[in-house]
């Protein structure tokens, strides 16, 4: 099982990123070979929702929330 695997396992389920610039909140929506969605829930920062693609790469952590 690889890191796509895993988040794929993960589908729907509210999650933080961290990158090395900026920090996400939201839903995984979906995962492909290398990039994963994520439906951003909207904050201060972002005022409203929408769909951001990740590359797996660029990635330093992935907490799952309950």
């Amino acid at each position: 099982m690889n890191f796509s695997d895993a988040l794929a396992s993960f589908l729907g389920r509210s999650v933080e990123i961290v990158q090395p610039n900026q920090f996400l909140l939201g839903n995984i929506i979906g995962v492909s070979e290398g990039v994963f969605t994520i439906q951003l829930e909207s904050s201060n920062y972002i005022p409203s929702a929408q769909q951001v693609s990740v590359f797996i790469d660029s990635v330093t952590l992935v907490r799952v929330l309950p």
